[in-house]
This record gives structure tokens, C-alpha cells and sequence, in this order.
């Protein structure tokens, strides 16, 4: 599954962790020869448990934050993340069911609704609350429809469920497993944290066996109150004064448009493009990170800041770089939103050499990261400018790695396969997802501002970048 916020720069991880996969594979060995037919899907229990039941912790500051620009009109681009996982092979979908619903079970944020009382807004947690899988049969060739159609579909945060999962039907043995999840209750590392727990429980259905996860340390609730005492003491005004000055006198990163002035309101239908870089320009990027003692985060933000500044004659780049705040090993297997973002802004007007903007780059990622932790609504009242996140905000880079796909699982060969969401909330937004052996670039645009043939030549213009990068670190930046 493919998530559409990532975690933090410069720690990238993939929805499914080496040693998850080498974990799974030893308990699979051993549990496979136990496998029995499996018992049908238990029977529903009953919704939602009445008030009574229920556990109320005051919302996050990042929820907060999403639920007023959901009132200020955001819904016209729906903050959903989407993934899915194309399962070659005999699946077992009674267990899928069941095993879904352990996860549900695991999770508060899956049976989590958000409501205001006066002046508070409160993430309600319902003591159970069957979420069956829905089985659909499908052509491939309506995927990008059925992905339409469900983005489309209102979310009501007040009653829920904020997640679905579906199971597309291609053939008997092909199946998509699509995952659609309110960005309020998940981030990035949420998806990660979900496939593995769904394969871990999936396993323990089909062999009859309990289900290898440690239990989770913290409620998501505890954690949003600490960030809270955090964020409204000492800490919240030191990030917000080393904000309102690196931001000093930023402006908008100019982006090179073929279609729409920026300066008209614009439609939130997109396109995307997908590319796997050539294998020799990945090697060499790979050979650079080990030279450089840096990671694909900052090269890839370093090889985007540099074509944005050839296409544009502009010299201070600023791009939103989506963080994640899971700060502590007791909240890295919790499924909510700790994601943040932060505003990676880069001088290149003394045309420094390849080399010396990766090492300004990676320099400065370390001190933006480290100031990462106040939510952007916040924020936004300490800047001098009114408006000046959006602005920055409207061009993204993120790195991940990828997940290394296919990988063979309970009989089952398990693969990416990313969904495209039609709606995009800002103007481009440029992804390089990698493992151990190759990269791609992953580029969400707004249709009304660039052309499929605009981006596909600053995809191949970036490819080309990270190729002069690499073999000419001392070339200027600029030529």
C-alpha cells in the first residue's frame, strides 16, 4: 500500500520493514505446515457501543487543525490517504475479514469518531465496531474509476467509519486489497503499520495460531495530551521564533506551469505520473549517498530545488517537505496522524557547487527537522505574513522507501499498486519512492497548470539532474 503522507526526511522507511519481512518469514516456516481450513467470518457483533461505553480524549492539535480547514472548505480536495495491495494467488477472504477486524479491534483511531462540544473537539472511541471488508468484483480496467467513486463518497467524521477496506475482485486467484483512511486518523507510517499488522493477522487466521504483535505501549489520546502541554509551553514559542525566522522574507517557489496563470483560481482535479528512474542514474545516485554520507531524502530535494531554480531563474527555493513527529519508539506502531510538515528553503544565488548545496542541504534539513513539531495552523499566527504557509505550501517533495515488491506471503504474491487519486491539493508535488535496487518518481499535478507533456519532460529533466549531480559534483548547480 502506498501512503500519500510519508514519514519524517532522512529517516525514510517502507510500508513493510526488512526485518518485518524477515520476521514474518520465520513465523511463516513455521506456521504454514499447521495450516487448517479456515473458520468462516465470526458473525457481526453489534455497532458502535452506546455513550456509555464509549472513551473520550480531547482531539490532537493536528486534528484540530484539519477540522477547521475542513470548515474553511478543504473538502473540495478530500485529505484521504489511499493504498492497495494487488494479491496474486489463493487469498483466503473469510480470513482476510476476520483478520481485518482484529485490526480494528488493535487500533483505536479504526473505531474513532471526532465531536465538538462548545469550544472542544473530542476523539470518541467506540468499545467495538464491525468494519467487514467489502468484496467487490471488478474489471482492472475500472480501477481508476472505482477510485473516483470512493474518494468521492463523504467521510463524516461525527459518525464514521473512518477507514474502509475493500477487496476488488479481479479474478480467483487476483485480487486488490484498496485501503481508504481519513488523513485525521493516519499518516504515512499508519498504512505501514496496517499492512503489517493485516499480513501478521491474516497469518494467525490461516493457521489457527495467535497473532505475533506486541501490544501497544500508548493510547493515541495520552500522547495527543502530552504534545499538547508541549506545544502550549516554552517548547511551542522556541519553534515558532526559529520559524518566523528562517521563513523572513520567503516567497513562493515559481513553478514552470504551461497552462493556467497561478494567479487564477484552479481546479483540484490532477494527473500522475509514474517513472522508474534508469537503472544507472539509480546506482549512481546510491553511489553518492555513500560518498556523501547523506541519504536519497536530501539529494532528491537537492536535484528538485536545482531544476525548479534552472526552469524559473529564481534563487530561493522554498518546498513543503511533509515530517512525521512519532518521536518516541512508544508511538511507532500507533495508527494516527503524526505527520507535520516543514518548509525546506534553499539559496542557491551564489551558485555553489553540486557538493557544497548537498552538504547546505543536509545541514539545514537537520536543524528544520529538529523545529518540526508545531502544527502549521499554529504556527501560521507567529509569521509576519498572513497566508504564507499555503503559499510556501504549494509545491511538495517527499523520499520513502518503497516496498519491495513482489514478496511472497501465506501462498500469496504481494504488490504495490497505487491507486490515482483524481483530486491533488496543491499544484505539484514530486515523490522519489526507493528500495535496494531501483527508484521511482512520483508526480502529482494539477491538470489545469501543467500538461501530461510538460511533466514528463521535467521527470526526464530531473533524471538528468541527479545523472550531473553524481558524476560532477563540482559542477555548479546553476551552469
Amino acid at each position: 500500500m502506498n501512503p500519500t503522507t510519508p514519514t519524517a526526511p532522512g529517516t525514510p522507511a517502507s510500508p513493510v520493514s526488512r526485518d518485518d519481512l524477515e520476521a514474518r518469514r520465520r513465523l511463516e516456516a513455521a506456521l504454514l505446515a499447521r495450516r487448517r481450513p479456515p473458520a468462516p467470518a465470526p458473525a457481526a457483533p453489534p455497532g458502535p457501543a452506546a455513550a456509555s461505553g464509549e472513551t473520550r480524549f480531547r482531539a490532537s492539535l493536528a486534528q484540530e487543525g484539519m477540522w477547521e480547514s475542513l470548515r474553511g472548505g478543504f473538502g473540495s480536495t478530500p485529505p484521504l490517504l489511499l493504498g492497495a495491495l494487488r494479491l496474486r494467488g489463493p487469498l483466503d477472504v473469510p480470513a482476510l475479514d476476520a483478520a481485518w477486524q482484529d485490526v480494528v479491534d488493535r487500533h483505536d483511531q479504526l473505531r474513532g469518531t471526532l465531536r465538538r462540544t462548545g469550544d472542544r473537539l473530542d476523539l470518541v472511541i467506540a468499545p467495538a465496531l464491525r468494519l467487514p471488508v467489502t468484496v467487490t468484483a471488478l474489471d482492472h480496467a475500472d480501477y481508476d474509476r472505482f477510485t473516483r467513486q470512493q474518494v468521492d463518497r463523504p467521510v463524516d467524521l461525527a459518525e464514521g467509519p473512518l477507514a474502509r477496506l475493500h477487496l476488488l475482485r479481479l479474478a480467483d486467484d487476483d485480487h486488490l486489497a484498496f485501503l481508504l483512511m481519513h488523513h485525521i486518523i493516519g499518516d504515512g507510517r499508519s498504512v505501514e503499520v496496517l499492512v503489517r499488522d493485516l499480513s501478521a493477522c491474516y497469518l494467525a487466521r490461516t493457521t489457527g495460531t495467535p497473532a505475533a504483535l506486541p501490544a501497544l505501549p500508548v493510547r493515541y489520546g495520552d500522547h495527543a495530551a502530552r504534545h499538547r502541554a508541549r506545544m502550549t509551553g516554552p517548547r511551542g514559542a522556541e519553534v515558532a521564533r526559529y520559524w518566523r525566522e528562517r521563513l523572513d522574507g520567503a516567497e513562493p517557489a515559481v513553478l514552470p506551469t504551461d497552462r493556467r496563470p497561478e494567479s487564477e483560481p484552479g481546479s483540484p482535479l490532477g494527473g500522475f505520473l509514474d517513472k522508474e528512474l534508469p537503472a544507472e542514474v539509480f546506482d549512481a545516485l546510491r553511489e553518492l549517498a555513500r560518498r556523501a554520507r547523506t541519504t536519497f531524502h536530501t539529494l532528491g530535494l537537492v536535484a528538485f530545488q536545482t531544476l525548479l531554480a534552472r526552469e524559473s531563474g529564481q534563487r530561493d527555493i522554498s518546498v513543503r517537505v511533509p515530517v512525521s513527529y512519532r518521536d518516541g519508539t512508544d508511538v511507532r506502531d500507533i495508527v494516527a496522524d503524526f505527520s507535520n510538515d516543514v518548509v525546506a528553503r534553499t539559496d542557491l544565488s551564489g551558485n555553489p557547487s553540486f557538493g557544497e548545496l548537498i552538504a547546505q542541504v543536509h545541514e539545514r534539513g537537520a536543524r528544520d527537522f529538529a523545529h518540526h513539531d508545531l502544527p502549521a495552523h499554529l504556527l501560521e499566527g507567529h509569521l509576519p505574513v498572513p497566508g504564507l504557509l499555503d503559499r510556501l505550501f504549494h509545491v511538495q517533495f517527499t523520499a520513502e522507501r518503497d516496498l519491495e515488491a513482489p514478496v511472497r506471503f501465506a501462498g500469496l504474491t504481494l504488490e504495490q499498486e497505487m491507486p490515482a487519486d483524481p483530486y491533488v491539493s496543491r499544484p505539484l508535488s514530486l515523490r522519489l519512492r526507493h528500495d535496494d535496487r531501483r527508484a521511482r518518481v512520483l508526480v502529482t499535478y494539477a491538470l489545469d497548470r501543467f500538461s501530461p507533456e510538460r511533466i514528463a519532460r521535467l521527470v526526464d529533466a530531473y533524471a538528468e539532474l541527479i545523472r550531473e549531480m553524481a558524476a560532477h559534483p563540482e559542477h555548479p548547480v546553476l551552469g
